[in-house]
This record gives structure tokens, C-alpha cells and sequence, in this order.
């Protein structure tokens, strides 16, 4: 039996961040990956166990170590791999450990609470004596006697007992009752939401109904190009080393069969795979398509899922009932005992990237474990990032190519629009004249179309032609859209909602208009437009409840509607055969913000979006309308080119040292007192210059930006500061930055400042 046990607690303090050790009583059976409560600084924690050993290391012999207080699970060990994933993603994301450790194992989550537990019998007759001698204290204890085990939580306790702390006290000393801290876990709550949520049938037109698929036979047939990139991925996991392969295939090109018949490969050979979308909305529609085919097998995972029943997926996970896992970002972590596949559809995607402490990119996370694993890592994309196609273009990862559409549908054919002519003409209608020209015709021949613009809402912004004021949110630095569903204006960051003022609030003018368009303004002009033709919207607002994605999208393929407009939720993943026109609004949304990924966003969004058009036997089209028609990331698009936009981006990448050529890492400082949050920039400011004059990061190319107020300056009440730090080496990077983060914790500034760090920010 082993002495001692490293403990890593579970405290998301930075100068608590470690682990310590502790020695193990006798009766205990501490083992690496369980649960353990132990006391720092006098008070009961969680902590997990990553190592035990009979020797203390060099320094703590004499030390007097506390003990491990109590197990607080023996039957859920935490693997010793995902162990090690967490320390190299607190390393990598530079947060906390107790924060990654949450990341990696979420059945971690809980809370020390303090319990009652009954220990006389209430048969006892000096128990039963209290029904007249102190017949509250006789209440008490028939309230914990009905309890299940006879204990019950201490708030719960004093709610239904409703006694007075001195009889509690006296319960305590005559030994009736004790008090115990106890490790309570949400995943005890009860939760009655189904795992997968199926929609209620397979609808006409549906490719999943269209195929017929058996698990003893596979009946469809793969392209030249589906079946080299099969074989290609299967070469490589015969060879048994961790490797990262880019899936370049046009729209319409047919990997999602490349990724149904890789899994069945992996199955048949014994292993399990994790296949990864975007976005949580698409997981039930893509998790039916492999249903289909392997049954039982599949399970989705992804942050929506309620903890009881995340429990029960892990638990079958572990035993090997689930073997397929699909879902969003989360789901990489899930504990496949054998896994050897992990594919990440449309990896150019933002929603991979974690927003909240820590924040991790899915891609990075896969790759670990591949690496542990030494397993694939398969990402697809018609679209790849810049940094993915780097990579496989200087052959860090291999690129496999599939540059043509299956059966006989073809590139949709693309048309820009200039819309300062239009106005020209005299149409100050958000539709050009070729897109409702477009319209009619799609109307006349009963297919349907889809519009796209990343805007929701009916106004961007409500302003004052008098004195140019402009009605923002109290709470944050960002206008109010204006919505007509609920006549109210509100905030897409905190849900502030106020109804639109008649006069300006700051000059009292009348003259206070709506400016801008969302697609419910885009709704309503277009049935304006076309009074008898049935419309449908997919946004943010639509799809508020559970099953609201899948209705919308229900009825457009039942062809219920003739018209889908929506925001960049219709850009992923959505296969329509009566689809033959899509037109995009406005593509200078995404093409003028101030980000260098601007450009590369916007090609991509045109790119997807342009792909839902065509998709079957019909052939589509494509109406891209601009100000900016000769922007090379909107022709580019429209020629379906990505290699030319790579080649002209990935120039001016180089030009001004943006990734790939460079790292960046962002810290963003949070107070809800802006004197406090300046303050503790400036001092984080002064920790890292101080960290230039050290040895080590002395001759290193790094360049510190800031600190500066952040783009949104206040959010949600909270005021934001940025600093960056710029360089070649990323390692380095996170050393220097780690190094000043220690050293501005040390000082009083940092008190009450919350720190969100982010390697290679998708967004500055």
C-alpha cells in the first residue's frame, strides 16, 4: 500500500495552482484518477489524485503532510492519459489546472457541502423522551429519520426541521446527530432530456432517406477521387504514428461519405472514432445519417447535453457500448477506450475555438490525443483554414484533394452584383434587380432559393439625424439592433431589451431612424416583395428552443416554403435537391471589420454559402451583391478559387507578419471598475516589460501590443483591457507570458482582476 498522494486541488486560484501531497491513512485506498476531498489552508476541497508513491520528494521528508480526508468516488478513475491531457492543456492555454481538469473530465464538476447525518435510533428511549421534553429536538430528528440513509443536506436539514440553531447544537453534543462535508455532484440531480434528439421522420429528399445503407452491407458506391482519399487515410493509420491529414473537397464533393466509410473501416478493425461538427444544431441531423448505418453505436455529445444524462453517455462510453461519438466542440475529450479516428468536418470553423477559460482549439486537442494515441486526425473542409493549408502546403500534414462534385451536379456559377450602381438606377431596394429577376423565376418553376446575410435583427442600429446619437446598451459598448418581433431594441451580448424611444434621448429630436438590415428586415421586404410566396427564417432568434433548428429545416425540405433567409447557421452542412438559387445580401458585412481575418472570413462564409446551390440533378446559381465588386476575396469566391486566394492572403500574411508566420497571444483584463482594469493593465504592461531584461527572452524576437482599451471596451458590466504579445516561437511566447502573468499575481494590482488568455485568437 502506497504512503503518499499527489493531489492536484481543484481551485482556480493562480497562486493555488499546483499539486500538493498528502499522506495516506491506512483505511483508504488511494488510486491514480480518483476523486479525494483534502484540507489546504482549513478548509475541504476537491482534488484529484495523479500519483502515489511510498517516497516524498526532495525537501517535504520532514515535513508534518495533512491526510487524505475521504475517497470521494472509488468506481470513476480518471484515465492517466487524460491526466496528462490536462496538464498540457493548462500548459498550452496557460490557465489554471483545476479549470482544465473540469475541461477534460466534466463529471468532475461538484461542490463541498455540509451534511446531517442521524446517528441514535429513533426507537431510543431517551430519543423518544423528547417527544415531550423537547419536542423540536424530537422533529429534528424524525425529519433525518425519513431522509434516504438517514442523511440529508445541512441546508436542507434546518429548511424542513425549521429549528433553531441552539437545538441543533444540542442535538450535536448529545451525539444524536454529526455534521460531515460531503462532495455533491450535479450528475446526481435528476434530468428527463434525451440524449439524442431524433426529428420526427426522415423527409423527402433527404440524402439520409435517398441511400439505403445495412450493417452487413454497404450498397453505395465512392468516386475515384472518395475512394484514394479512403484508402489514403487507412494507409495511414496501418502505420501506426500520429499523423494529420487536410480533406480539401469542393461543396458538394461527398466527404461526409469519406467519413462514413473510414469510420466503418475503423469499427470493423476494432477501433473507435470521434467525429466532430461545428455547431450543436447540426449534430442530431448528422448524427441520423450514421445512425443508419451503425445502430446503437452512435452517441451525441456536446455542451446542450444535462449532467445525469452526460454521465450515462460517458458511463457507456467507457464500457464500450458507444463506440462513435458525434458532437461539437466538447466531444473531443470524450473517453473512447480505443480510439484511433478523429475528423473534424468544416475545421475552418470559428465555433471550434472555446471562448471561456480555457480556451482551447479543437484541432490543437485532437492532435494530442492522436499523438497519444498514435492515431488520425482528419480535417475536412472545402474551405481550410489558412493555417491548416499552410501546413500542408510546406508538408508539415499531408492534403488529400477532391476537386469535383459527386454523381452529375457541378459548381454553381456565380454573379456579383455591384450595389452602388444599383443605386444608381434608382433601386434603393436591399434586392438588385438580377436577384429579384432571379426570384420570379425560381418562383415560376417551383424551386426554391435560399438568401444569406450575417446579420439578425431588423435594424443594426437606431440613430439620431440630428445630433448623431446613437441607442446604445448601459451595459456594454456595442449599439442595440432593433427586432420587431417584441418591438424592442436589444443587446446580441447581454439581452438588454428597451422599447425604441419616439424622440432622441439626447437632443430631444424627432427625427430618430432605424439604419442598417437583419434578415427580419430582409423577411419582411421580401414578402413584400412577393406577397404569396411562403418564407421561412433561420437565426439566432428562430431557433431559441430545442427542436426549433429542425422544424424550420423540416418544412423547407417538405418544400413548405419557397424561401429560406437566414444568417451563417444555412452556411454548414445543409443539403437541399430543389435548392437552385442562393443570393447573398450584403457581403461586405464580414469583409470591413477590423480584423485581419476579415478577408478570409468572408471567403470562406460566400464560399459555403454559395455551395447549398446545385446540389442534385438541378443545376443553381449564385447572386453575390457588394459595394466592393473588385475585392479579391469576393471575385475569388465567386470563381470557386482557393488556391489563388491562398496564395494572395498568405502573401500579405507574410507582409505584416500575421499567422501563420507569427504567433500571437492576447490577455484580456476584466473589472467591473474601469480605474482598477487600466490600472491592472498598466502593471501587467510593466511585468512583462520587466520580463524582457531576463536572460532567456532577451535576444527573442517579441513584440508586446498595448495595453489598449479592447474592442468592446465594456461587456455585461465588466471593462476590458488588452495586452499582446507577439513572436515567432511559441513556445517561448508562453513562457515569457506565463512568467509575467506569475509576476503580476504577485502584486496587490491583480486583485479582483480576471484574466482571459487566448494562444492564436481567432478574433482581435
Amino acid at each position: 500500500m502506497f504512503r503518499y498522494a499527489e493531489v492536484l486541488v481543484d481551485v482556480a486560484n493562480r497562486r493555488l495552482d499546483q499539486s500538493y501531497h498528502y499522506f495516506i491513512p491506512d483505511n483508504l485506498s488511494v488510486k491514480i484518477g480518483m476523486r479525494v476531498l483534502v484540507f489546504l489552508q482549513n478548509r475541504k476541497v476537491q482534488g484529484l489524485v495523479v500519483n502515489v508513491t511510498h517516497d516524498l520528494p526532495e525537501g517535504l521528508e520532514n515535513v508534518k503532510l495533512k491526510p487524505v480526508s475521504e475517497i470521494v468516488d472509488d468506481g470513476s478513475l480518471v484515465p492517466p492519459e487524460l491526466i496528462e491531457l490536462a496538464h498540457w492543456l493548462a500548459q498550452t492555454t496557460i490557465c489554471s489546472i483545476a479549470q482544465s481538469l473540469h475541461t477534460v473530465w466534466p463529471l468532475l464538476k461538484g461542490k463541498i457541502d455540509e451534511w446531517v447525518i442521524l446517528i441514535a435510533s429513533i426507537e431510543d428511549s431517551d430519543v423518544q423522551a423528547q417527544k415531550w421534553l423537547n419536542p423540536e429536538a424530537f422533529q429534528a430528528i424524525t425529519v433525518l429519520n425519513r431522509a434516504r440513509r438517514k442523511a440529508i443536506s445541512l441546508k436542507i436539514f434546518l429548511k424542513r426541521a425549521d429549528i433553531s440553531g441552539e437545538t441543533l447544537d444540542k442535538l450535536l453534543q448529545q451525539g444524536w446527530i454529526k455534521k460531515e462535508a460531503r462532495f455533491v455532484s450535479p450528475y446526481e440531480a435528476g434530468s428527463s432530456q434525451k440524449i439524442v434528439d431524433k426529428q420526427d421522420d426522415l423527409l423527402p429528399g433527404n440524402r439520409v432517406n435517398d441511400l439505403c445503407f445495412s450493417r452487413c452491407g454497404r450498397p453505395y458506391k465512392l468516386t475515384l477521387e472518395q475512394t484514394t482519399a479512403v484508402s489514403s487515410v487507412l494507409k495511414a493509420l496501418e502505420e501506426g504514428s500520429s499523423q494529420t491529414i487536410l480533406l480539401h473537397g469542393v461543396t458538394g464533393s461527398g466527404k461526409t461519405d469519406v467519413y462514413r466509410e473510414l469510420i466503418a473501416q475503423v469499427l470493423d478493425q476494432g477501433g473507435d472514432a470521434i467525429l466532430l461538427v461545428p455547431e450543436i444544431s447540426l449534430t442530431s441531423q448528422v448524427a441520423q445519417y450514421f445512425e443508419t448505418l451503425f445502430g446503437e453505436q452512435v452517441i451525441i455529445m456536446h455542451s446542450g447535453i444535462r449532467p445525469k444524462e452526460k454521465m450515462k453517455a460517458w458511463e457507456d462510453i467507457l464500457a464500450g457500448r458507444k463506440r462513435i461519438v458525434i458532437g461539437a466542440r466538447s466531444a473531443v475529450f470524450a473517453p473512447l477506450p480505443n480510439l484511433r479516428l478523429i475528423i473534424l468536418d468544416e475545421e475552418h470553423d470559428n465555433a471550434y475555438k472555446q471562448d471561456e477559460n480555457p480556451k482551447y482549439h479543437a484541432r490543437d486537442v485532437a492532435r494530442k490525443r492522436m499523438e497519444q494515441r498514435k492515431g488520425v486526425v482528419l480535417l475536412g473542409s472545402a474551405t481550410p483554414s489558412l493555417e491548416a493549408y499552410a501546413a500542408a502546403q510546406s508538408g508539415r500534414i499531408r492534403m488529400l484533394t477532391m476537386s469535383s462534385r459527386i454523381g452529375t451536379s457541378v459548381l454553381p456559377p456565380v454573379e456579383i452584383v455591384d450595389m452602388r450602381k444599383e443605386l444608381q438606377t434608382g433601386n434603393r431596394s436591399m434586392f438588385s434587380l438580377l436577384l429579384q429577376q432571379k426570384l420570379q423565376e425560381r418562383m415560376e418553376k417551383g424551386e426554391q432559393t435560399m438568401l444569406f446575410l450575417n446579420r439578425r435583427g431588423y435594424s443594426t442600429f437606431v440613430i439620431c439625424r440630428e445630433c448623431g446619437y446613437v441607442v446604445s446598451c448601459p451595459n456594454c459598448d456595442i449599439s442595440l439592433t432593433y427586432h420587431t418581433q417584441g418591438q424592442a431594441m436589444r443587446c446580441h451580448y447581454c439581452n438588454h431589451h428597451e422599447l425604441p424611444p419616439h424622440a432622441c434621448p439626447n437632443c430631444g429630436s424627432r427625427y430618430i431612424r432605424f439604419f442598417g438590415q437583419g434578415t427580419q428586415r430582409v423577411e419582411e421586404e421580401l414578402q413584400s416583395l412577393l406577397p404569396e410566396v411562403p418564407i421561412l427564417r433561420l437565426d439566432f432568434d428562430t431557433t431559441r428552443s430545442n427542436e426549433a433548428h429542425n422544424q424550420i429545416l423540416g418544412k423547407f425540405r417538405r418544400q413548405e416554403a419557397s424561401i429560406l433567409v437566414g444568417t451563417q447557421m444555412m452556411a454548414k452542412g445543409l443539403d437541399f435537391p430543389n435548392v437552385t438559387l442562393v443570393g447573398v445580401i450584403a457581403a461586405d458585412q464580414t469583409l470591413n471589420m477590423p480584423d485581419f481575418r476579415a478577408r478570409e472570413r468572408t471567403f470562406q462564409l460566400l464560399t459555403q454559402v454559395a455551395g447549398r446551390a446545385g446540389r442534385s440533378v438541378k443545376p443553381g446559381e449564385v447572386v453575390i451583391q457588394t459595394y466592393s465588386p473588385t475585392d479579391d476575396a469576393i471575385v475569388r469566391a465567386a470563381h470557386h478559387d482557393y488556391k489563388g486566394f491562398f496564395w494572395e492572403e498568405i502573401g500579405y500574411r507574410k507582409e505584416r507578419k500575421y499567422p501563420p508566420y507569427t504567433h500571437i497571444i492576447r490577455v484580456l483584463l476584466l473589472h467591473d471598475k474601469e480605474d482598477r482594469v487600466i490600472k491592472g493593465a498598466n502593471d501587467l504592461g510593466a511585468c512583462l516589460l520587466q520580463g524582457m531584461q531576463d536572460p532567456e527572452f532577451g535576444n527573442t524576437e517579441l513584440d508586446i501590443l498595448g495595453p489598449s482599451p479592447a474592442v468592446l471596451p465594456r461587456l455585461k458590466n465588466q471593462w476590458r483591457w488588452q495586452i499582446s504579445v507577439k513572436g515567432t516561437r511559441q513556445d517561448l511566447l508562453r513562457a515569457f507570458l506565463h512568467r509575467g502573468i506569475q509576476r503580476f499575481f504577485q502584486s496587490p494590482a491583480s486583485n479582483g482582476i480576471v484574466l482571459n488568455v487566448e494562444v492564436n485568437p481567432l478574433s482581435m
